[in-house]
């Protein structure tokens, strides 16, 4: 069974471990880029490389970073009067540090995650969802225009959102492989991930919009659990955008998309046909491998 995975950070590659645990799962997992960033001289891909970590078993206990790593160089940098509030491992240098070098020689993202992905000996293909620049940029209901990561990692994403923006997607074209790996699949995914922050950055780049509502098999994961986020700012996000709450926001966030809908058992009471999708409860809090390949096989029975 070919299956293609709409991926943010964490939730999206505990998602990507438990399809890739199963026998018979041809998978494809397509990431955002929108987050990306240049730090301290180095490129950074966030959601990128959580994926990567988590499929070789190697994340760390906050499901981002490497396992066992240690802030040496990231403590060294205050002493220079430098902002280290984006934490960077020593072992997670290393990777920033090779794809910042062969980025500078000309090399394309999706080359260089190829290589990083067959170097940790990780089954799965891991697409960026382009090569392209796109980044998602916040307009909060002060005013304030802040990058993704002014807003999430130094203001700890506690501003209202007015408008979100994905600059450079419309001109966007889709990474090597992404269309045809969507238009081959027998199911594509949509992670539980935050709508409107990691998944919308991947359907702004139109090509990949246009395919993915095609498709006759689009599955999503609510991002939800008893209407609240397991991580992160999903549920506050998607009121500020006037989608509303719990499951009828997932839903208006997803609307035209997909034909199922995976909701926690805690919100079970929302089961059923809403707006022409199935709503569907199972168990959706995956903290490691076991829990997240029992969500996938349930999900894969749909």
């Amino acid at each position: 069974m070919k299956v293609v995975e709409l991926s943010g950070g964490v939730g999206g590659a505990r998602m990507a471990l438990g399809l890739s645990a199963i026998d018979g799962i041809d998978l494809t997992v397509v990431v955002n880029v929108a987050d990306d960033l240049p730090t301290h001289g180095l490129y950074v891909s966030p959601d990128l490389d959580t994926v990567i970590y988590t499929l070789a078993g190697m994340e760390g206990p906050h499901g981002w970073g490497r396992a066992g790593d240690s802030f040496v160089t990231n403590t060294e940098l205050a002493r220079f009067g430098m902002n280290n509030s984006f934490q960077l491992g020593d072992l997670d240098l290393a990777l920033k540090i090779y794809r910042t070098e062969r980025l500078g020689m000309g090399d394309s993202l999706s080359a260089i995650t190829d290589t990083v992905r067959a170097r940790f000996d990780i089954a799965a293909r891991v697409l960026p969802a382009t090569d392209d620049r796109v980044r998602t940029v916040v307009t909060t209901t002060d005013g304030l225009v802040l990058s993704f990561q002014s807003y999430f990692v130094d203001r700890r994403h506690r501003d209202h959102v007015a408008r979100l923006e994905y600059e450079g997607a419309a001109s966007a074209v889709p990474a090597p492989g992404v269309i045809e790996a969507i238009a081959s699949a027998d199911i594509v995914l949509i992670a539980p991930s935050n709508p409107p922050l990691s998944v919308w950055p991947i359907l702004a780049i139109s090509p990949i919009e246009s395919i993915v509502r095609e498709h006759s098999r689009v599955v999503a994961v609510s991002p939800l659990i008893g209407g609240r986020a397991v991580r992160g700012p999903a549920e506050a996000v998607m009121s500020d955008l006037g989608l509303g709450t719990g499951t009828t926001a997932v839903l208006a966030s997803y609307r035209g998309l997909i034909q199922h809908l995976v909701v926690d058992t805690a919100d079970s009471s929302e089961a059923g046909m809403r707006d022409g999708v199935s709503v569907v409860a199972m168990d959706t809090l995956i903290p490691g491998r076991v829990e997240a390949e029992r969500l996938a096989l349930g999900i894969l029975g749909l």
